[in-house]
């Protein structure tokens, strides 16, 4: 879970969250500073409406309220263009002028995965979709999250990165997981943020261009898994890195500097089912100190 109280009370400026199967309550006695939200609405099948997703979306944000959250769905490229997505667009956004702590991500990872798309469809789906909904209200934060698999040296997206950089958006996410199994995951488990190929092609490529534009970037969903003492050693020199990132920042104020200010670990099995991904013990313990930490920033 996830809360940005720069947003919600004006005094924290690091959203920070971990997303776990729980209710945001159970979440937060596990990890105190974790105030952030991840919620996911799936495709709509053919032939429904897309108020729809308006309404999961009123739903998913009440646990939220005294925090924050990010959510996700997945808007059919046919239907937007169509302008079949108009209406809804325009009143999802003038539902967010009342429920500011929400922030929307329309079709998170969109270089990979089932339901991937190009860069040019990618492009213009989020451009229409963003249009619209702060057409409804101008201060809307409109998402766009991106697989840091499809940003390594051999990623889809990192061999044609042309149409992904010209997206234009109010946030810049990325889903990154360290560590492997038989059945998942692609990048060893030591590997910080600045050390994932995934992750730093994704930086070079789309965020860091933007620095001196004041841009807003992060994770969306922070992954670990392998051997527990290795998760937790990790995540211990993954927080020791964003510490000496912010204490850059507030020393030198140059834009170049920015540090990630949104930070959602992952903790649950997810669509896949596995259960490699979820915190115990120490990385539990870990993850605890790492988001204690950003919170204070």
């Amino acid at each position: 879970m996830t809360v940005d109280h720069s947003s919600a009370r004006g005094t924290r400026t690091v959203a920070v969250g971990v997303h776990e199967d729980a209710l945001p309550s159970v979440t937060r006695e596990r990890y105190p500073a974790a105030r952030f939200g991840r919620e996911f609405i799936p495709p709509l099948p053919p032939g429904k409406e897309p108020g729809k997703v308006f309404e999961r979306i009123r739903d998913l944000a009440l646990p939220w309220r005294d925090g924050g959250v990010y959510i996700s769905y997945k808007p059919a490229p046919g239907e937007v263009a169509a302008g079949d997505w108009t209406r809804v667009h325009r009143d999802i956004g003038r539902w967010l002028a009342d429920h500011p702590w929400v922030r929307i991500i329309v079709h998170h990872e969109p270089e990979g995965g089932r339901d991937r798309l190009d860069g040019a469809t990618f492009r213009a789906v989020f451009a229409r979709s963003r249009d619209e909904i702060k057409a409804g209200w101008a201060g809307a934060r409109v998402a766009y999250c991106a697989m840091a698999y499809q940003w390594r040296p051999s990623g889809r997206a990192a061999q044609a990165p042309g149409q992904w950089r010209r997206v234009e958006a109010d946030e810049y996410l990325c889903d990154v997981y360290s560590g492997m199994n038989e059945n998942n995951g692609a990048f060893p488990a030591h590997l910080i943020l600045p050390e994932h190929p995934g992750y730093t092609g994704w930086f070079d490529t789309i965020v860091r261009p933007r620095l001196r534009d004041g841009v807003t970037y992060g994770l969306a969903e922070r992954g670990f898994m392998g051997d527990d003492r290795v998760r937790a050693d990790t995540i211990r020199r993954e927080s020791a890195w964003l510490d000496r990132a912010f204490e850059r920042f507030a020393a030198t104020g140059d834009p170049a500097d920015r540090p990630p200010t949104v930070y959602v670990a992952w903790s649950t099995p997810g669509a896949e089912g596995d259960k490699a991904w979820v915190l115990t013990d120490d990385s539990r313990a870990a993850m605890r100190e790492l988001t204690g930490a950003l919170a204070r920033h």
